[in-house]
């Protein structure tokens, strides 16, 4: 409901009622006076103010004419005659207040309540027992009843600076709320998929340290079979050589490999590879002569050492290397050559036989014997082993055809030895092992033309 002020003829001071009541008598809050409200087009002038001091106190009023007033809204004859023997004054707007206002009153209402509206004890207020409001007004009243585009018009009209910090405050909430969408769809992804790769990482590394623990333990001690098996101590005691056929190509642990010049230990066995050489060799069988292969063949020289102080045993074996086809045996030699780890040279030239067999007369490479040669405490020796000079379809790999195109790249050769002794279930076993030698075709040496 709309509020028009104006000026009280009587006092001077301004007041306001609501639009419902322009043309009727209303009292005036500050002297009591009844007065007729004006319309809304009403011009209000400084200049028709009546002075302070011209203004003449109202004549008594007499107990029936005040109790017949005591409505102000009464439309009576009594009361019109009240309001025509006085002049209403012509009202014109108040000038605007100097720069001096007294400090507004900054307190913000809460959200939650709405904001109280103006006391204005002149308006019909609900029975509430309250007193009624005293001629004192406080002179900074006025300030709040001042027409449109005054302090208080400017104050109810303009939003809150708690209503602007609410505003502010849901602006900037709502350009944070980006930031975690960007965490949720772009940051945690990564971050999970970095957890999962390490988490596979660390099982595949686990995987592989497993496999290479249970290569090592497989390759690392094995049966000890052959011409010579034990070592010489007390009785000798062996295992019996039983391993399926892929054992052969399993992958070698690398810390069971080396290279030419890097010694390697394997139980009470040193192994250092001395060089790899090209040569043609021969194969005594029984007491005949030497028989050349048909092929070259590479040869491996190893410098062998015996670390253990109180007993002595042979490292190699005619039966580690010996010669093997597919279907011949049962199981492959597990001393062979590896090229590229695409073609194996299994074994050696010379076949094998055991011992006492009155059928097969024994074979053996020369340089090598018969007699295996063992190893005393402390002692040292070169031996070397070899490849099947007569196989023609490894020599052609190896050396070429007769055009000479030879094999370029990395060798590995593996060589079954014997280690020593090995404690299994508190009992001492002799064991042997297999290692690895690697190489490339820039090692291989030319051996000089008598030894062919």
């Amino acid at each position: 409901m709309q509020l028009l002020q104006f000026l009280c003829g009587h006092c001077g001071k301004l007041m306001a009622v609501h639009s419902e009541h322009v043309g009727q008598p209303v009292r005036c809050p500050h002297c009591q006076h009844v007065v007729t409200a004006p319309g809304p087009s009403a011009p209000i002038s400084s200049a028709s103010l009546p002075d302070a001091a011209e203004v003449a106190p109202p004549p008594p009023l007499s107990t029936a004419s005040a109790s017949a007033a005591e409505d102000i809204f009464s439309t009576s004859d009594e009361g019109s005659d009240l309001f025509a023997r006085r002049e209403v004054p012509h009202i014109e707007k108040p000038p605007e207040l100097p720069p001096s206002l007294p400090p507004e009153d900054k307190t913000v209402p809460s959200e939650s309540q709405p904001a109280p509206e103006p006391n204005l004890p002149w308006l019909p207020q609900p029975a509430t027992g309250s007193a009624a409001p005293s001629e004192a007004t406080p002179p900074n009243e006025s300030a709040a009843l001042l027409p449109e585009g005054s302090l208080l018009s400017t104050q109810m009209s303009s939003p809150s600076r708690k209503e602007s910090f609410a505003t502010e405050r849901g602006t900037r909430k709502a350009t944070e709320v980006k930031a975690p969408w960007f965490l949720l769809l772009v940051f945690c992804p990564l971050l999970l998929y970095a957890i999962v790769i390490s988490i596979f990482a660390f099982f595949l590394y686990r995987h592989d340290q497993q496999l290479q623990e249970q290569l090592r333990e497989r390759f690392d001690k094995m049966p000890d079979v052959g011409d010579d098996p034990g070592v010489r101590k007390g009785r000798r005691v062996y295992l019996i050589d039983r391993y399926k056929p892929e054992l052969a190509t399993l992958p070698l642990p690398e810390s069971l490999c080396t290279t030419l010049g890097k010694p390697l230990r394997i139980g009470d066995l040193q192994v250092t590879p001395n060089r790899v050489e090209r040569k043609r060799v021969s194969v005594i069988v029984g007491h005949s002569r030497p028989e050349p292969c048909q092929h070259d063949s590479l040869v491996l020289y190893l410098d062998l050492k015996n670390l253990s102080s109180d007993y002595a045993f042979a490292p190699l074996d005619n039966y580690f290397d010996r010669y093997w086809r597919p279907g011949l045996d049962l199981v492959p030699p597990l001393t062979l050559l590896e090229i590229d780890n695409k073609y194996r040279c299994y074994g050696g030239p010379a076949h094998w036989y055991p011992r006492g067999d009155r059928i097969n007369p024994r074979e053996w490479v020369q340089g090598r014997g018969d007699q295996v040669d063992f190893l005393q405490p402390g002692e040292e020796k070169q031996m070397f082993v070899c490849t099947d000079g007569d196989d023609a379809k490894a020599a052609a790999i190896l050396f070429g055809d007769r055009a000479g195109q030879e094999y370029h790249g990395p060798f590995l050769w593996r060589v079954r030895v014997r280690r020593g002794l090995v404690r299994i279930q508190g009992k001492d076993y002799s064991a042997t092992a297999v290692i690895g030698v690697r190489f490339t075709d820039a090692d291989i040496r030319k051996a000089p033309t008598e030894a062919q």
